[in-house]
């Protein structure tokens, strides 16, 4: 019976593991996508152009991984 258990226990480990992993990243995309462009707007500290480039590659990546940790975290709490 524990050698059965053992593999889930290791399996929830690795799933809660990737859940704080992606919980860091996402406030890390989010001082960038929220606190950096705030910052740059207020200051016109960026040309338009410039902004438009950067932010345009970044916020679908942020985008994405909001859903996923929401993903993760209904799926661990159904574990």
């Amino acid at each position: 019976v524990s050698s059965q258990r053992c593999p889930t226990d290791k399996a929830y480990f690795i799933a809660k593991e990737i859940l704080a992993t992606e919980r860091t990243y996402l406030k890390d995309l989010e001082v960038i996508t929220v606190w950096f462009r705030s910052a740059v707007i207020k200051e016109n500290a960026m040309p338009e152009g410039l902004m438009t480039l950067l932010f345009s590659n970044i916020d679908p990546i942020y985008e994405f991984h909001r859903g996923f940790l929401k993903e993760i975290e209904q799926r661990l709490s159904l574990w």
